[in-house]
């Protein structure tokens, strides 16, 4: 009698060996992808939240807000610094930009590695009691080409804030 494997019996073997193999790749690309998307969704909460944060501070140092204080929403807002000179803050080229008399600053990220755009960027300012001014401030920040939401290229946050003036 001969010892050995008959062809049956590899054809099991090699087709479980498959199946295993097929259920591991498919864990292993699941786990790079979820790892991908949490990357960029903590990149575009860093960006927003240091976009938020600049936006706030500028605000609340300003000597003046130039704009229109109705409660009603805007795409701009028109600080008066303590030089004189006005600032805007306003989306541009899907980025929030801070706009002067002599240069534009990007407030969120502003590199080709980046693909992070601005989305519906609103300041919303209410009179108070004091007579200060107090600013909602809200806006969404999305990575992706328009993908799909659920792809893991592509994610959206929404940001939004409120500040009271100091003057």
């Amino acid at each position: 009698m001969q010892k050995g494997f008959t062809l049956l019996e590899l054809l099991v073997t090699t087709s479980i060996t498959a199946l295993m193999m097929l259920a591991i790749s498919s864990l292993f690309i699941t786990f790079l992808a979820t790892a991908y998307k949490s990357r960029i969704s903590q990149n575009l909460r860093e960006s927003g939240g240091n976009a938020m944060r600049q936006m706030v501070e500028m605000i609340r140092s300003a000597n003046e807000i130039s704009s229109a204080c109705a409660g009603s929403p805007a795409t701009s807002l028109i600080l008066v610094g303590e030089d004189g000179l006005e600032t805007t803050l306003r989306e541009e080229n899907n980025h929030i930009a801070s706009v002067s008399a002599t240069r534009t600053t990007h407030l969120t990220e502003d590199n080709n590695l980046s693909q992070d755009s601005v989305q519906n960027l609103t300041f919303t300012c209410y009179p108070t009691q004091e007579g200060k001014k107090y600013i909602e401030i809200d806006f969404v920040l999305k990575v992706g080409d328009g993908e799909a939401s659920n792809s893991a290229r592509s994610t959206s946050l929404d940001f939004g804030s409120g500040v009271v003036t100091r003057n």
